[in-house]
């Protein structure tokens, strides 16, 4: 027996209690011809990729099972019987995929453990952060040459920024005084 796992599109379209029925129908088969289903996972109305007997939506299942290869063909002519199922797909699942979802899933659960923590201690957490403060400013100064230069060149760019801002808007004061002028120049005309 080997693992099997089959993606199966339904017509949208069709009521709710229909396609819960046609899955009954499909996983029921399955039992009944000598497979065990090990999952299923309904994902639901989905829009697809490319139109299909001119539906743009469809209700997507993938029901993971084990049994005989002679199911496959038989569960396929299944499908192509249905009216509500617009496409099907049946893969033989690889061991070595098998292998990766294991690792993973330990993974995943070595990560979810909750980790034992350390005692509070007020004394050590200060020492603590006083390490870690004094390590990042030795880190900055080592990255730059001179510490003064870092410190110094933020400050520049920021007096240059505040000098274009200033010409900026004397720019715009002195064109408004030039466009005010003609104005009242016209007035006495």
């Amino acid at each position: 027996m080997h693992l099997y796992e089959t993606a199966i599109v339904f017509d949208s379209q069709s009521k709710a209690e229909e396609i819960e029925d046609r899955i009954n129908n499909v996983n029921n088969f399955i039992t009944n011809h000598g497979g065990q289903i090990t999952s299923s996972n309904e994902l639901g109305k989905k829009r697809l990729a490319y139109e299909i007997n001119k539906k743009q939506y469809g209700y997507y299942v993938f029901i993971r099972f084990t049994g005989p290869g002679q199911l496959i063909s038989l569960l396929e002519r299944e499908y192509r019987l249905s009216e509500n199922i617009l496409r099907y797909l049946t893969l033989k699942v690889d061991k070595k995929q098998i292998q990766a979802e294991q690792k993973i899933a330990e993974a995943t659960a070595a990560a979810e453990k909750p980790r034992p923590s350390e005692p509070v201690n007020e004394t050590t957490d200060s020492k603590k952060t006083a390490a870690q403060e004094e390590v990042a400013t030795e880190a900055v100064a080592e990255e730059s040459s001179t510490p003064t230069e870092a410190v110094e060149a933020p400050a520049a760019e920021a007096e240059a920024d505040q000098e274009v801002e200033k010409g900026e808007e004397t720019a715009a004061a002195e064109k408004s005084e030039d466009d005010a002028k003609p104005e009242t120049a016209e007035k006495k005309e």
